[in-house]
């Protein structure tokens, strides 16, 4: 099933140089060069965080044999749920014509999902429409990281659960793309006002 939904109402307040479109990939194991995503979430959102788009669709598969049982445990997509979705060529083609390419991305492992995102451009023929996104994306776990280390957070973040559970966001007990790609955008909006509370107390404080 593809889903683009419209949402002007919905704002994360920053101020940023590009819009950045959040992605997130539930896949069938940790491996981009044997394993396949099978379901997709993306978030767009302008320079100031207004969200723009949003995109939720499952992937068919083809191959059963490439499906890790432990993945399933994560997400709870089973096999049979797959096989009237979209092709990986259909999700691209609509995600292409529905989001331009006017954005960088953004998720909480850039490498994984990035990774993944590209090698569906590469075996589906796309990637001269992957070379047309700003090519600086943005890692969300290492402003966590990063905010923890200057005692922005005070908690040791380790996943996108832990800042959900640290900014008191519900999340499903199966991983959901769209839903992940969600609240990333929401940690990261979050953490920014977070990082411009501490810029604006440190300029009061040193006069």
């Amino acid at each position: 099933m593809l889903i683009s939904l419209k949402s002007m109402n919905s704002s994360i307040d920053l101020q940023l140089d590009t819009p950045v479109c959040f992605i997130d990939f539930e896949t069938t194991g940790v491996d981009v060069l044997t394993d396949q995503p099978i379901e997709f979430g993306a978030v767009l959102v302008d320079k100031h965080g207004v969200i723009e788009k949003k995109l939720q669709s499952r992937i068919m598969l083809e191959n059963i044999n490439s499906f890790n049982k432990e993945a399933v445990k994560i997400h709870g997509i089973k096999y049979e749920s797959l096989k009237d979705s979209p092709t990986q060529q259909q999700v691209l083609s609509f995600f292409f014509e529905e989001f331009g390419y006017n954005y960088c991305f953004g998720a909480w492992n850039a490498n994984f999902d990035v990774s993944f995102f590209k090698k569906m451009c590469h075996e589906n023929g796309m990637s001269e429409n992957f070379n047309k996104i700003h090519y600086r994306h943005l890692d969300v776990q290492s402003v966590a990281k990063l905010s923890k280390s200057l005692g922005i957070i005070d908690k040791n973040i380790k996943s996108l659960s832990d800042c959900a559970e640290y900014f008191n966001i519900s999340r499903s007990s199966n991983h959901n793309a769209l839903e992940d790609a969600l609240i990333c955008c929401k940690v990261y909006g979050l953490i920014y006002s977070k990082f411009a509370e501490a810029i604006i107390h440190n300029n009061t404080t040193s006069f």
